[in-house]
């Protein structure tokens, strides 16, 4: 097995990925059989289940020559891979004001509690539902719309949630979650190595502090590279490889939920900001899947500014995304049609209609609820961060996001307390240089990161 999947299940992720970044695979993204290594009256005969692994991968290496060839002729977006490439094509920065450091002190607090408090809540949700199923669920338990933390159980659908330690009633601290990890994982490799870090060094930190089956996506591809990687070439040189190597979800969000930490030490600056993201996504994302963590760390850095909006935000993280990429162009649709709409629902669903055949963790789709729902909730945490996680999908990663933009705009003080005193300030991890700890030790140790890199002119 190639690392996080079998030959068939790359194959058809593999199918869709090509299709999606131009490629002429087919007329539509879903998968042909043309690659398969039979003659054309086999393949129409033949069925999955009885082809061999052996010839799955035959095929997937049959459908990675596709690569070779130009992008289809009708496809119109523009997707460099090279921060000069992408900013170039960017739009503008906002006019920031500094915040002082009483004030970014009081937002960090305000981004590492908002984070935790909407992975947390998104956390036992994330089962592959959509809106209408949350919606179905949460019904069933008399708590819709959703306002506070979610029912363990449904005895009407007969239903119970995964995560109980996260559900209503149960919590007690924040649950291990990758979404906080990378967030600690961050601010561990900025500790150590500064705001100079290499690529090398991302990889590293990942393999002194995660364990492999604590890791997903794209992430847990590279992971299985690293401990695979030979002693014939520079190590550097074969991590240049991972983005495109047996990775098809290399435009997931897995970049984007670990770009917080970068945002929160670039206050007021989005593009420094979305450049660390850069450097620290690329290495085994690519494309859409880079920009999104840069449209994070983006919106990070302006909301870490003094008065910001959701405008403000936006166009920070805008400002670190090429305006040509299919993710500036899904996530202006959203923002065209909340315009239009003034409801959620709505648009949620126009995001499902376009963009609901993308992979469950896919950058693009969960980007698009997390704008929804910064644009739906304007800085009001809770209508924030239960709009995120309402919409379905992978809902701690879209609920740890929105919750960390809002929570970093408005501050600790402008978060209901109902949601932070349950933590009482702990967080359980499976990081081995962190362990379990506290929310402050969090933010205590971001502020003195950022003072230390800045102090030092870096």
């Amino acid at each position: 097995m190639p690392g996080y999947a079998n030959w068939r299940t790359l194959y058809h992720d593999e199918y869709l990925q090509l299709y999606e970044e131009g490629y002429p695979v087919g007329e539509s993204p879903e998968p042909s059989r043309r690659y398969l290594p039979f003659p054309a009256e086999v393949r129409d005969s033949v069925a999955e289940e009885d082809i061999a692994e052996a010839d799955w991968e035959r095929a997937y290496w049959n459908l990675w020559k596709v690569r070779e060839q130009d992008l289809r002729p009708d496809f119109p977006f523009v997707e460099p891979d090279d921060y000069g490439g992408i900013i170039a094509d960017a739009s503008p920065s906002p006019a920031l004001e500094p915040l002082n450091a009483d004030a970014y002190a009081e937002r960090i607090r305000g981004a590492w509690y908002g984070r935790c408090v909407g992975v947390v809540l998104g956390k036992p949700l994330e089962m592959r539902l959509d809106r209408v199923q949350i919606k179905d669920y949460l019904e069933s338990c008399e708590a819709y719309p959703l306002r506070d933390w979610v029912p363990p159980r449904s005895e009407k659908l007969d239903r119970t949630l995964r995560c109980q330690p996260s559900t209503l009633g149960n919590v007690r601290y924040v649950e291990p979650d990758d979404d906080v990890h990378y967030t600690i994982l961050a601010l561990l490799l900025v500790e150590k190595h500064g705001l100079g870090f290499s690529k090398l060094d991302v990889c590293t930190n990942w393999l002194d502090n995660l364990p492999y089956h604590w890791i997903w996506s794209c992430t847990r591809q590279a992971y299985y590279h690293l401990v695979n990687m030979t002693d014939d070439r520079p190590k550097e040189e074969q991590i240049a490889e991972f983005p495109t190597k047996l990775n098809p979800m290399r435009e997931g969000i897995n970049g984007a939920i670990r770009a917080d930490f970068l945002g929160y030490i670039n206050p007021g600056d989005p593009r420094a900001a979305s450049e660390l993201a850069h450097r620290e996504a690329s290495v085994n994302c690519a494309r859409n899947g880079i920009y999104g963590a840069m449209f994070v760390a983006g919106c990070l850095g302006a909301a870490l500014s003094k008065d910001p909006t959701v405008e403000t935000i936006l166009q920070g993280g805008f400002s670190a995304i090429p305006r040509r990429s299919r993710l500036a162009h899904a996530l202006r649709n959203v923002m065209q049609w909340y315009e239009e709409s003034g409801e959620w629902v709505p648009v949620c669903d126009k995001i499902y209609q376009h963009y609901g055949h993308l992979p469950f963790a896919g950058g693009i789709n969960n980007l698009s609820f997390v704008v929804l729902s910064l644009l739906h909730g304007q800085l009001d945490f809770t209508r924030t961060i239960t709009t995120a996680v309402m919409c379905g999908t992978d809902t701690d990663c879209t609920g740890g996001t929105a919750g960390s933009i809002v929570g970093a705009a408005i501050g600790h003080r402008g978060i209901d307390p109902r949601w932070f005193e349950p933590f009482n300030d702990t967080v359980h991890t499976v990081v081995a240089d962190f362990g379990y700890g506290t929310i402050s030790d969090l933010v205590r140790r971001t502020l003195d990161c950022y003072h230390t890199v800045h102090a030092a002119g870096e």
